[in-house]
């Protein structure tokens, strides 16, 4: 953020006062001077020497290793303490600077500070929150909006957190899925690493004294030993070359591809499948309770599910009220969401009580979701013990067979 040297006149004392400070242009800088009282009488940019910050700030990746936006935590943190805030009567002005001094994290802190210069200039809450998508996400700024627009901005604040809270839920529960899986797989590899590197050519020294041909599974486990020792680093290009092509066929045109993949998976894609649709529920719920239409709802909570499978599906459903359908009917066709996620959907179109019906879905699927881990974690246990097994059982066999056959000829 641009730093700024200025020289006021204070309008008590009418002395003359020298100082610096942040702001993201003059305009705001000069406002920040009128509200400590003073009377702005020189304002210039202070030039700035080159330092290692700086030189940091000029390239791209540590730029953004640098410049981490704030994750979900520290923006429930802040609503958290903006409602407490409004609720006790503290105008949104002076609520906004007291949350820049509490919060600890720099860029947010920074942000912070540029929304209420923008608001102090004339911008609206959630307008100056817009200029910062990377920190604030569309849906939190249209809840804002609406609650600026419905003069309830305390009780959007107090559905925000709700929501985000339930979002970080249910992103540990899907990550402590995904780490079991992660770490077997790894278990996996490197003791197949630690076989080929440290366990056959042990054996091999030994063999080749026998002067004797060796089995074929020997002789197939002893060539991936080979490989792996004079080859390994071919292997790590293979590896790094492979997820590289994969991620950019992924976030590209074979997006939908991979998206319709990982839902078939079993256990694992209907777990995710779950996960998504309870965001989405619970997401709507929350937009609509905020005053935002349906349509406009759907749209909004579709934005928070990164799969390109079920946007279709959802896109469909908006389409049938736009055409003065029903919301229940399309997503019972498409197949994408439980039966019983559908029917409470049907009754909530019904009986008029589209945002209960709708966070009780989002509760059934939490459930749902719970339990669909501890299924994932169940098979993976003994899934894990019998791959483990049977590759530990091959090397054996591969191993010892020769050992043994050489024992019958030395007896015989």
């Amino acid at each position: 953020m641009p730093v700024y040297l200025y020289t006021a006149l204070d309008s008590h004392s009418s002395k003359s006062l020298e100082g610096r400070l942040e702001a993201d242009n003059f305009r705001a800088a000069k406002e920040m001077i009128r509200n400590q009282g003073q009377i702005p009488i020189r304002l210039e940019l202070e030039r700035q020497d080159i330092s290692f910050g700086g030189i940091l700030d000029r390239i791209p990746v540590l730029r953004d290793l640098k410049n981490r936006p704030a994750g979900m935590k520290e923006l429930n943190l802040i609503t958290q303490q903006l409602y407490t805030l409004i609720n006790a009567g503290i105008p949104l002005i002076e609520s906004l600077f007291l949350l820049e001094q509490q919060t600890e994290h720099r860029i947010l802190k920074a942000t912070l500070r540029k929304v209420r210069a923008d608001v102090i200039a004339g911008d609206s809450f959630s307008d100056a929150l817009a200029k910062f998508p990377q920190q604030f996400p569309k849906l939190y700024v249209n809840m804002m909006r609406s609650g600026e627009l419905s003069g309830e901005l305390e009780t959007v604040c107090s559905r925000l957190c709700f929501l985000l809270e339930k979002t970080m839920a249910l992103q540990a529960k899907i990550q402590g899925a995904m780490v079991y899986p992660a770490v077997t797989i790894l278990v996996i590899i490197g003791v197949i690493l630690l076989i080929m590197i440290a366990v056959v050519p042990q054996f091999q020294g030994l063999f080749s004294s026998f002067n004797k041909a060796l089995p074929l599974p020997t002789e197939i486990l002893i060539l991936c030993s080979h490989f792996v020792l004079s080859f390994w680093w071919a292997m790590l290009i293979a590896v790094a070359s492979s997820a590289f092509w994969f991620n950019t066929f992924r976030l590209g045109k074979g997006k939908e591809l991979v998206d319709q993949w990982v839902l078939t998976i079993p256990v694992l894609g209907d777990l995710l499948r779950k996960v998504y649709v309870s965001r989405f529920i619970r997401t709507l719920a929350t937009v609509i309770g905020a005053g935002v239409s349906l349509t406009e709802g759907l749209v909004t909570a579709a934005a928070t599910v990164d799969n390109l499978v079920l946007h279709v599906a959802f896109d469909k459903a908006r389409e049938s009220l736009l055409q003065g359908g029903t919301l229940a009917r399309p997503l019972e066709q498409t197949h994408t969401m439980p039966i019983m996620v559908v029917k409470m959907i049907a009754i909530a179109e019904e009986t008029g009580r589209m945002e209960e019906m709708l966070n009780k879905a989002a509760d059934f699927l939490d459930i749902e979701v719970d339990r669909a881990v501890a299924t994932l974690t169940t098979l993976i246990e003994p899934l894990m013990i019998v791959v483990l097994g049977s590759i530990l059982l091959g090397v054996a066999l591969a191993l010892y067979i020769p050992l043994f056959n050489m024992s019958n000829v030395i007896n015989g």
